[in-house]
């Protein structure tokens, strides 16, 4: 990774997984803020296809798509601040052209405790799917079976709700920045689209190691009370009728005397 995607990962206490915010105690769920890029006039902001959803989402919910070139061009010059990451919400100062700073967030809907459970199990049944985020990649299938067990992990259409300070209700040019240079980011690391569903790496690995590790001692028991069960068959012998029963026909009788 890139020193531009290198980041300051801040852990806070747990949340509950019941509070869209995690803040109904007043904790503070795991943050994730990323360094300013640098101008790139001319670069593109997204080369994954999760990026291209993730802006595809952005582009489709969108009134006006003037405000979102604008919101382009601020973020090609440089015109959005540090990223934070957290879940359920993105958050960065975007500056006009002039140099008037709005802060603007974006929020997309947090998976509650029962879509994790679905997903995370999903997960422990394929383990390349992990295997896949570890090396930064989000493959189609991985998308796919997670949708087929009931869970988006991508947004859609009407997902990427907009709130910025300089009034606007529908997304304006600083929250469209914003959302141009998260894409980038999650060019770079999928984890990073985890985190605002509600779960930051380490806590998603450390969920998967645990399952993991009881699926295999369940089948490791499994394993033993059946060679236990084989073992007190040697010993005790097959019953009678259960021997004729695997034969499938009785022996013959005696000839006649």
């Amino acid at each position: 990774m890139s020193d531009d995607y290198e980041d300051d990962r801040r852990y806070g206490a747990e949340y509950g997984d019941g509070d869209a915010e995690g803040a109904g105690d007043g904790r503070r769920g795991p943050e994730r803020t990323f360094a300013a890029f640098p101008p790139a006039r001319g670069r593109g902001f997204a080369t994954s296809w999760w990026g291209r959803a993730w802006l595809q989402a952005l582009e489709d919910t969108a009134l006006d798509g003037q405000q979102l070139k604008q919101g382009r061009q601020l973020a090609r010059q440089g015109g959005v601040g540090a990223v934070s990451v957290r879940p359920g919400r993105i958050t960065a100062i975007v500056r006009d052209r002039d140099g008037t700073a709005h802060r603007s967030d974006v929020l997309l809907q947090r998976l509650d405790a029962d879509d994790w459970d679905r997903f995370l199990d999903m997960a422990v049944d394929r383990a390349g799917h992990i295997a896949a985020l570890l090396d930064r990649e989000m493959p189609p299938h991985l998308v796919e079976d997670a949708a087929g067990a009931g869970v988006d992990l991508l947004p859609g259409i009407g997902d990427l709700e907009p709130e910025c300070t300089c009034g606007a209700w529908d997304h304006c040019p600083h929250s469209g920045a914003l959302c141009y240079q998260v894409a980038r980011l999650l060019d770079a690391d999928p984890f990073v689209l985890l985190l605002m569903r509600g779960r930051d790496e380490r806590r998603l690995l450390d969920e998967l190691q645990v399952r993991s590790a009881a699926r295999a001692a369940g089948a490791a028991d499994s394993g033993t009370r059946a060679s236990a069960d084989d073992a007190r068959r040697e010993i005790q012998g097959v019953p009678a009728g259960e021997a004729f029963a695997a034969a499938g026909i009785l022996p013959p009788l005696p000839a006649p005397p």
